[in-house]
């Protein structure tokens, strides 16, 4: 069993804890010797940390064997991305400054995981602060795609991509303020979640622009997100963006048939083209949703150029973070971080205030067709398939456009919004790369969103036909 355990997804792993097939030191130990042979190729972790990973996984088999199971995560090995506090551990935030950074205190949502009875493997790789989409780190070194060496795995979070898409962990946690947890999990072919904002604790997670940051976790499956998500959730009082929503078992609607679920698609809404693989794929998932008893609505949304021009707030939240830091030492930072950040000095207060106030036009808009006309929302969740690693352009129908704004260009909008969003793989694309669509919900309906990416999902691209196509396509990065 050892063999196969890293393609098994929590859910499953957790069924072979509970009937004591394997205990959570055999399942730590083989996923850290996974790590060890696939790690320098793909470079996921830029921090493993096996002593403590296999000191917490005695103590939690130890706990099985008196009979004690803290939940369906007991045991569950567990990625951290590197832009969240882990105590006594490393934690880099991606640059230079911090490279012998360790806290005193895990982040919340790391707390909480492990209190859950998870068991962290490692910090993964992030983009420099998070300011970014490809994960070419240039303190850490680039992450590679699992599918394809020399590819990007999206990012912020593509550290935490990458190691769930090639098997280096079941789960992960990823951060996202403008797609850092949808990206790389649409160009890894994995599913990740972007909660409704302030339903996850952000304390412990170093900022870029509060008002649109979100962690949630990164995984195989959606019912592996709905499980994360049970442990993850809570108010945090220490939190000033963390809010009160109802308890909740977020797994209850999974297996709820979509019949009598509205699902609106906007075909008016074009952020950018779309390669035809992504384009044909979402084509395909809207079939997939009306085949399985949803009703297809066509809705208007503001147009897709709104979102662009009110998206300069993240940059002048997130420069406000690093300015002192910035003048101090510009040369530690890379020079695409520096040069957005420096876009978000340029911001003066008037604009400032007209995206503020567009913001939340835009907002109420998505909420209001979320509440009156549809119950989910699909659009793609990166209009291209993976780029190289070094690319710094995409030829998309024939227009050549930035790889920074292809990779945002769906995702941005649900950050502004700040609503519950899921990416989910919808096949393969040009080159055998994966491609993906995203899911939202009105604020607070993770439930219902994961109903539906989980009935879209098993019938889409399951799991398993992930894990034989990426046998197929024979990615370089495998062990």
């Amino acid at each position: 069993m050892a063999d196969d355990l890293h393609r098994k997804s929590v859910a499953e792993l957790s069924a072979e804890i509970a009937k004591g097939a394997v205990s959570p030191s055999e399942l730590t130990d083989a996923l850290l010797a996974r790590i060890e042979r696939a790690n320098p190729a793909m470079n996921a972790y830029v921090t493993v940390c096996a002593e403590e990973a296999r000191r917490d996984a005695r103590r939690l088999t130890e706990e099985l064997a008196r009979g004690r199971s803290r939940s369906p995560l007991h045991g569950i090995p567990f990625a951290v991305k590197d832009l969240m506090d882990t105590a006594g551990v490393r934690t880099t935030y991606g640059s230079s400054l911090f490279r012998d950074h360790v806290p005193a205190a895990d982040a919340e949502p790391v707390a909480r995981l492990r209190a859950a009875g998870a068991v962290m493997l490692g910090k993964t790789n992030t983009h420099e602060f998070a300011c970014g989409a490809t994960t070419t780190n240039p303190h850490y070194g680039a992450t590679h795609n699992p599918w394809r060496h020399g590819y990007v795995p999206g990012g912020s979070s593509g550290g935490s991509g990458a190691a769930v898409g090639g098997g280096l962990a079941p789960l992960a946690t990823g951060s996202d303020t403008g797609g850092s947890i949808r990206i790389p999990s649409a160009l890894c072919g994995v599913v990740g979640l972007k909660p409704t904002h302030g339903r996850v604790s952000l304390r412990g997670t170093y900022p870029m622009a509060e008002s649109c940051d979100h962690v949630g976790p990164i995984a195989r499956t959606t019912r592996d997100c709905a499980l994360a998500l049970n442990a993850m959730a809570g108010y945090d009082a220490d939190d000033p963006w963390s809010r009160r929503f109802p308890e909740e078992d977020f797994t209850r609607d999974l297996e709820r048939p979509l019949r009598g679920r509205k699902v609106a698609v906007a075909p008016a809404f074009l952020a950018s083209p779309l390669s035809s693989g992504v384009a044909a794929n979402l084509e395909r998932a809207v079939a997939t949703l009306r085949q399985l008893g949803a009703e297809i609505v066509v809705v208007t949304l503001p147009p897709a150029e709104d979102v662009l021009a009110v998206a300069t707030f993240i940059w002048a939240e997130t420069y406000v973070h690093h300015a002192h830091q910035l003048a101090e030492n510009p040369e530690a930072y890379g020079a695409d971080v520096r040069t957005n950040l420096e876009i978000g000095k340029a911001v003066d207060l008037v604009a400032m205030g007209q995206a503020q106030h567009g913001r939340e036009r835009i907002a109420r808009a998505f909420e209001t067709v979320l509440t009156d006309e549809a119950d989910a929302l699909v659009l793609p969740t990166t209009p291209i398939e993976a780029p190289a690693i070094g690319d710094e352009l995409a030829d998309v129908g024939g227009v050549a456009l930035p790889i920074t704004y292809l990779l945002a260009a769906y995702t941005l909008v649900h950050n502004i919004t700040r609503l519950p969003t899921i990416a989910v793989p919808s096949g393969l694309g040009a080159r055998d790369l994966p491609t993906s669509v995203q899911l939202t919900a009105a604020p607070g309906r993770e439930a219902l969103v994961l109903n539906v990416a989980h009935q879209l999902e098993g019938a889409l691209w399951p799991v398993e036909q992930r894990w034989r196509d990426l046998d197929r396509v024979a990615a370089p990065v495998r062990a």
